[in-house]
């Protein structure tokens, strides 16, 4: 038994070695920035959830982001998985939906410079589309509410932005309002937040609300009579 035990060591230093450094470091500075539920709502009656995590590795100019989601509204199934770099700008973006109309779309797309490519597979076959984008771009699906963290990434507060929806294929400038201070009530406390609008051409109008941590408390999108909240307080 000692045999097979002093075997096994060398084999195990042996793996330990071959992860490089900085694999190791990346993985010891990530943590969780945002992680929760939120209950979806239409018209006041229960329509879904989503259970998201948005994590943060590396520093400085190496720093990047980690959102995945599973969300499920009505029949459809959706589960996302974005990667951002320092900014919030994708550097790539991957999602699949089962259930309703869109039942097996897959997407996967992949950031260079000034280009975002995605190719969408459906049960009609393949597309490909190349997008154009400036720096500061933000992706946000339109059945996905955790995307809206990186709308105000990095103290955002007001102006303009681009907003890339490859799922849907819609790009286009938005407007972010400051619409100032305002409470969100979660779980019977009452929480410190600030509201903003985010408007743009091709896009449903969001309303969404914030803590002090940029995290986001609670989403509405009037036009869909869609109201998502959290289930708990942000940890």
């Amino acid at each position: 038994m000692r045999l097979g035990s002093l075997a096994v060591i060398p084999a195990t230093l042996l793996v330990s070695a071959a992860v490089p450094l900085s694999v190791v470091s990346a993985q010891a500075l990530s943590r969780t920035v945002d992680e929760g539920t939120f209950l979806i709502s239409r018209g006041g009656a229960p329509a879904g959830r989503e259970s998201f995590r948005i994590t943060r590795s590396g520093t400085g100019a190496g720093e990047s982001y980690r959102a995945t989601a599973q969300v499920a509204l009505g029949d459809r199934r959706i589960v996302p998985m974005l990667t951002c770099d320092s900014t919030g700008s994708p550097v790539s973006y991957d999602v699949a939906v089962q259930g309703g109309s869109e039942q097996g779309v897959r997407l996967q797309a992949r950031a260079r410079p000034g280009r975002f490519t995605s190719m969408l597979r459906t049960r009609d076959g393949e597309s490909t589309h190349e997008y154009f984008v400036p720096s500061g771009v933000v992706v946000l699906d339109d059945d996905v509410i955790h995307q809206l963290y990186f709308v105000t990434l990095k103290g955002r507060r007001s102006g303009s932005l681009t907003l890339l929806a490859p799922r849907t294929g819609a790009q286009a400038v938005a407007s972010l309002e400051n619409q100032g201070a305002a409470s969100v009530e979660i779980g019977g406390s009452s929480i410190a937040a600030t509201h903003f609008v985010l408007s743009a051409a091709g896009f449903s109008r969001r309303d969404f609300w914030i803590d002090s941590a940029g995290r986001v408390l609670r989403a509405a999108i009037p036009d869909r009579g869609l109201v998502a909240q959290r289930d708990e307080l942000p940890r």
